[in-house]
């Protein structure tokens, strides 16, 4: 729907000439529903676009690893994967636990999903609805949090602000390239439990695939073939995430 903007094309112009309700497009814009393949095409035809079509094979090496992370719970896939700097993604996690206003994204969501890949140090990057930053806020700094200034992406394309919570850090964010709509990703997120009544929402591995190919944070590309290994096992979606607490250091 992106390149379909970019082209100047309405959605009323786009139901005129594909009989598609304007509600629906607005829909798949938001990515609140998705378009059928067959759909797509006629959408993209009667723009006079071409829809091209990249299959990617994710390597073998890393489908084996991903089916072993998979059989990990979410928190004990990270925890493999940090070693030493588990304790301070523990702090990080915990205090994102405090808002249920918010979306994991980024290298730590990748390895709750089953990427095989480090999550660098641990840091957790969180997504907001831009209405409700404020209250993401308020909710971070009753829990204790603390702000520690900005952080802009090459290009300063996009732009986040780092938190601290014990040793552990934080993101956050009310935009990412290619996201429209952030509710959709998080209404459609899966929890993961980390003990008690806390838990986070953590994006699904095709949409962090997708933010992660159109971002501009270098840390993002280092999941993507983790993540294609996840979808080409094809066992997340069966799995519910396990209540598996985080326990104290």
């Amino acid at each position: 729907m992106d390149a379909l903007k970019q082209h100047g094309l309405s959605h009323g112009e786009l139901a005129a000439r594909t009989g598609v309700a304007r509600e629906t497009l607005s829909r798949w814009a938001t990515e609140a529903n998705r378009p059928s393949l067959e759909a797509l095409q006629a959408v993209v035809d009667a723009a006079g676009l071409q829809l091209d079509i990249t299959l990617i094979e994710a390597e073998p090496k890393l489908i084996a690893l991903a089916h072993d992370q998979l059989d990990l719970s979410p928190i004990d896939r990270v925890r493999a994967l940090l070693h030493d700097d588990w304790p301070a993604c523990q702090d990080a996690l915990r205090a994102a636990a405090s808002t249920g206003l918010a979306v994991l994204v980024g290298p730590v969501a990748a390895a709750l999903q089953g990427a095989p890949q480090r999550p660098g140090h641990g840091r957790v990057d969180l997504l907001v609805p831009a209405a409700d930053h404020e209250q993401v806020i308020e909710d971070l700094l009753d829990a204790g949090v603390q702000p520690d200034g900005f952080e802009n992406a090459g290009g300063g394309h996009e732009r986040r602000e780092r938190w601290r919570s014990g040793h552990g850090t934080l993101t956050l964010r009310s935009s990412a390239t290619g996201v429209d709509a952030i509710a959709p990703l998080r209404q459609r997120g899966l929890r993961v439990w980390l003990g008690g009544d806390a838990s986070v929402t953590v994006a699904r591995p095709e949409d962090l695939l997708r933010i992660s190919q159109r971002s501009p944070w270098s840390d993002d590309a280092v999941y993507r073939s983790g993540l294609r290994a996840v979808l080409a096992c094809g066992r997340y979606s069966a799995r519910q995430p396990h209540a598996t607490p985080v326990a104290h250091a």
